[in-house]
């Protein structure tokens, strides 16, 4: 699924201006565990999400 998903995005880049194809809503966000952590997530207009992984954040503290 995650395959297809990319292949739309890649697709929406290249006919939608670049600006509108990767508009996207981006932040960090509390980890359930371990305590402490965030990961920095981006949420796109086509429903794909992409977070890095939890690191050591006072964000969440």
């Amino acid at each position: 699924m995650r395959v297809i998903s990319r292949m739309a995005d890649r697709v929406l880049e290249m006919i939608a201006p670049h600006t509108v194809a990767r508009a996207a809503d981006c932040g960090y966000q509390c980890c359930s565990f371990p305590a402490f952590t965030a990961k920095y997530c981006c949420y796109y207009p086509s429903g794909r999400v992409s977070c890095g992984s939890c690191q050591r954040n006072v964000y969440c503290s």
